[in-house]
């Protein structure tokens, strides 16, 4: 359908030395040979090649500036090449985020006309691809409006929904849409993605999320050079470590500018090696295989399986570790010989319906003893990651085979997924892993709090805290009082105190309104608690991470803030929005914290309660 041998694309640094360039290239028609650069030329693309077949999809990843919308250029003809042919077969079309043909004195439907007509809409189809346009960014009602009279954010889809409603036999992607959360976004992401699924289309991406499920071909561009090429299962992984790498060495330099020292170029690595040292990671990684063939050999036996004893953050067991156990026992089923989850904070309805028995570690250690001890196993690994099996984790699995008869026991311990996890960060193993492995299913309903005072109506839940991805800084905390005021508002509001809450304001305090419960290391039950007073709010806002992450599987629409982005904040975060996806009615709305405004809470909120 779509192939290029070849293809070579000359820049100019300098404009000036550019301009001279092409009157002189006009004066002595025809190509010339681009072995030997001019001064201040450069290679935007450098002997690109790509085939795409009836029916496929090849994926060409690059970092901004890698050359991708040149290719796009190159192969729809916008730009000449200097080097190399294309070739297709049919129709050809460009999908595009840009304003093509935007004028703000045209009308929606003269600028609709327009745009299709550059997509190259026939005569026989046109009016019929401009009522599709109009219907898929909700304008038919606005058509005679002019483009300038028009909110920004309604013009936004106004050329990509040109672009996508055209016929086309093959298809040029140059990024991919991504539903977001208005309504408009959704149904053009849907529509790409439908032309997707059918395949026969170039994708050209910088990033390795909202990709199609299928992928012919994949390879990785940067500053117009092809570096690797491959399947899908090795180039993307490959290039989110180079993505991260890269990231990385812009930030030593930039800190290192700040500082007003020289950066060490020398113990840089280039972008060639980095990709090299990806793939013999990827080749070394057998983990993900490793730990499947664990858990099944564990399955297979005829000895009781502990899963635990999960002694880490809550947000991790309710991301990875529970999913996790309930995926071992959705993929290997129901076994004779019981499964025993175990775990702390009294939180056995976490594990119904997935384990035999629940035992909680406060069963068998006194509540100030396990405190005690899990600091010492923090200290004594060096993370309060459950990385390794610590001493702890041992004379626990020793109390819990006693209490079972001292029977001799499989042990799945949590340290399975933290090793594919450290992987996954480390951007050597592929984020969809996790979704692949964990099963997102919604909590059994929770049985009412005892002795928690809570209101005896409706509520909403909040948990507020500073973390490394939202700082104690003065908009911060006048932001936590403004959801306080807003929510209180509503209804009453009860407050989970995870640890750095700031407090509530006396004057918010003083309508009664607003109630504090104390944080986790408190009791040995508090964690159980915190998770029934959730379970039956009618709503939840707070900070992202740890207990935040509770409120969608209990189905309880939770607005989540945070500010610093990348980290492993961002990686949670997709997690989050798979559970979302995976789990109907579970509203979860993962909100940076500069754009949250009251008028957007106060609709939140409008929404959430209705």
């Amino acid at each position: 359908m779509l192939e290029c041998r070849g293809l070579s694309k000359v820049y100019c640094r300098a404009f000036e030395q550019g301009r001279r360039y092409a009157f002189m290239d006009i004066l002595r028609p025809g190509r010339r040979p681009i072995e030997r650069l001019r001064r201040e030329e450069f290679l935007a693309i450098d002997r690109f090649s790509v085939t795409v077949r009836k029916g496929e999809n090849v994926l060409v990843l690059g970092l901004p500036g890698a050359g991708k919308t040149t290719i796009a250029k190159l192969l729809t003809g916008m730009l000449l090449a200097d080097a190399g042919d294309v070739q297709f077969r049919g129709r050809l079309g460009l999908v595009s985020g840009g304003k093509l043909g935007m004028v703000p004195f045209l009308t929606v439907w003269e600028f609709i006309q327009l745009a299709t007509g550059i997509h190259g809409a026939e005569p026989t189809v046109h009016d019929a691809c401009c009522e599709r346009a109009l219907e898929l960014t909700g304008l038919s009602d606005r058509r005679d409006l002019k483009i300038v009279d028009l909110d920004k954010g309604d013009t936004r889809y106004l050329s990509i929904a040109s672009a996508l409603v055209v016929p086309h036999d093959v298809r040029i992607f140059d990024g991919v849409p991504r539903p977001g959360s208005d309504r408009v976004s959704r149904q053009v992401a849907a529509l790409a993605t439908e032309h997707l699924e059918r395949g026969s289309n170039l994708i050209l991406a910088s990033s390795t999320a909202n990709l199609p499920t299928r992928i012919a071909h994949a390879a990785i561009l940067h500053e117009g050079e092809t570096l690797f090429e491959g399947g899908l299962e090795s180039v993307v992984p490959v290039f989110d470590h180079f993505v991260y790498r890269m990231q990385r060495i812009e930030q030593l330099v930039r800190e290192a500018a700040e500082a007003g020292r020289d950066v060490d170029s020398s113990r840089m690595l280039s972008p060639p090696e980095i990709i090299a040292r990806a793939r013999r990671s990827l080749e070394r990684s057998r983990i993900g295989p490793v730990v499947e063939e664990r858990i099944a050999e564990a399955w297979r036996s005829t000895r009781p399986i502990v899963v635990g004893p999960y002694l880490s953050d809550v947000g991790f067991e309710l991301l990875y570790w529970r999913p996790f156990v309930a995926w071992m026992s959705q993929r290997f089923g129901k076994r004779t010989a019981p499964v025993i989850a175990v775990s702390r904070g009294r939180v056995g309805d976490w594990y119904a319906g997935i384990a035999t028995h629940y035992v909680d570690v406060c069963d068998l250690v006194d509540f100030d003893s396990f405190l005690t001890r899990n600091r010492q196993r923090v200290r004594a690994t060096g993370s309060w990651k459950q990385k390794v099996v610590a001493d702890f984790d041992r004379e626990l699995l020793d109390l819990v085979s006693a209490r079972f008869g001292g029977t001799e026991s499989e042990v799945l311990h949590p340290s399975l997924i933290f090793r594919v996890c450290n992987r996954i960060w480390n951007a050597t193993m592929p984020h969809g892993w996790l979704e692949e492995h964990g099963a997102y299913e919604r909590f059994e309903p929770a049985p009412p709090p005892d002795g928690a005072g809570l209101p005896e109506g409706p509520y909403i839940a909040a948990s507020f805290w500073f973390s490394s991805c939202f700082g104690d800084t003065r908009p911060h905390r006048h932001l936590i009082n403004l959801a306080l005021s807003e929510l209180s508002q509503r209804l009453p509001v009860v407050v989970v105190d995870t640890g750095g809450f700031p407090g509530v304001p006396e004057s918010l305090e003083a309508t009664g309104n607003i109630r504090v419960l104390p944080g986790p290391e408190q009791s040995e039950d508090q964690l159980g608690l915190h998770s029934r007073v959730i379970a039956r709010a009618r709503a939840y806002v707070g900070t992202f991470g740890n207990i935040s992450q509770l409120a969608p599987f209990y189905r309880v629409p939770s607005l989540l803030l945070f500010d610093e982005d990348g980290g492993l904040s961002a990686h949670h975060r997709r997690t989050s929005q798979s559970i979302a996806e995976v789990m109907d009615d579970s509203a979860i709305d993962v909100v940076p914290a500069p754009e949250l405004n009251p008028a957007r809470l106060s609709a939140w909120i409008d929404q959430a309660l209705s």
